[in-house]
């Protein structure tokens, strides 16, 4: 999985300027905007907020930036038909109910660029929420975030300028593979450092959502390593047979486990029997004592890990 990885950020729309900002820097300080739009965003934020260890300032003013005034979702939603709730489409004069299973999960097809005839990729909005970090963009930094709004550049590089014919997946000179195309967005470059910093605060706190170009599956779940994890541990036991388990171990890649069970220097030699499962026996040929098993796991990408079982024979 990406670490830190940054995403494209399409239409964004101009942002008011009738706000009472008292702090120059975005970084200096938490910047200070008008209670009553910070109130009116928490109050219209369609999603359930994650506002721990955030300035609700910033989340409040954020969304009211993100859902009043720039309707980031109209684009950054899966399409017109699935951008609202069942019953809440306003355009049906249904009341307004966003999707929360879209909202700000990208994925909407601009359609192919520069033209729709021809060899070329098509345009698609990106995923906005946080992933398994909580930074927003998909474990984007504020500096990475900023430097998307005031550029358009495309850190993915999904992509990029065509050295030849056009195959699908270039975009043909003169165009610019290196930016995003949508963005940047001329009115969003108007943006302040403290209406952007509320933008990326508000995005850190809605929920992560799967799916969306370049992310990797998984995106919302911390990636789990490659371990091998071996019991029991600090047993005794009078039986002069006993199973090991592996079970345990995991698999970084998401993929299947070999497991090869030993006895390393130092132990008393016994009897693995089927050493190359998850679960094997073990007989102890040598008497009582401290036996140490030793099991390493490798997963399909060659990745490995050890992990010991411990057991005191204490039988006759």
């Amino acid at each position: 999985m990406k670490s830190a990885k940054t995403r494209a950020v399409f239409a964004m729309l101009p942002v008011s300027l009738g706000v009472a900002i008292f702090h120059a820097s975005a970084l200096a300080q938490t910047p200070m905007f008008d209670p009553a739009k910070v109130q009116q965003g928490m109050q219209i934020a369609p999603v359930t907020l994650n506002t721990q260890g955030k300035d609700p300032n910033l989340v409040g003013y954020g969304s009211y930036l993100v859902n009043a005034v720039a309707d980031c979702n109209g684009c950054h939603s899966a399409g017109p038909q699935t951008e609202f709730a069942m019953g809440g489409n306003p355009y049906f004069n249904q009341p307004t109910k966003v999707n929360p299973a879209t909202y700000l999960g990208g994925g909407r097809d601009f359609g192919p660029f520069p033209s729709a005839s021809g060899n070329f990729p098509h345009i698609i909005s990106r995923n906005l929420t946080p992933d398994f970090t909580g930074m927003a963009e998909g474990g984007s930094t504020f500096d990475k975030f900023r430097t998307i709004i005031r550029t358009g550049m495309d850190m993915d590089h999904i992509h990029p300028t065509c050295s030849g014919p056009p195959d699908g997946k270039c975009i043909p000179p003169p165009f610019n593979g290196d930016l995003l195309q949508i963005m940047p967005w001329p009115t969003d470059q108007n943006m302040t450092d403290d209406d952007l910093l509320a933008i990326y605060t508000y995005l850190s706190a809605i929920p992560c959502l799967e799916g969306g170009p370049n992310e990797p599956p998984n995106r919302c779940v911390t990636p789990v390593k490659t371990m091998a994890i071996a019991s029991p541990k600090n047993a005794t036991v009078v039986s002069r047979e006993i199973q090991l388990d592996g079970t345990k171990s995991t698999a970084g890649n998401g993929g299947l486990l070999t497991f090869q069970w030993s006895i390393p220097q130092g132990s008393p030699s016994a009897v693995i029997l089927h050493g190359n499962t998850a679960t094997p026996n073990v007989q102890f040929s040598q008497g009582r004592g401290a036996y140490i098993f030793l099991l390493t796991v490798t997963d399909t990408s060659g990745t490995s890990s050890s992990d010991v079982a411990t057991i005191t024979y204490a039988g006759n």
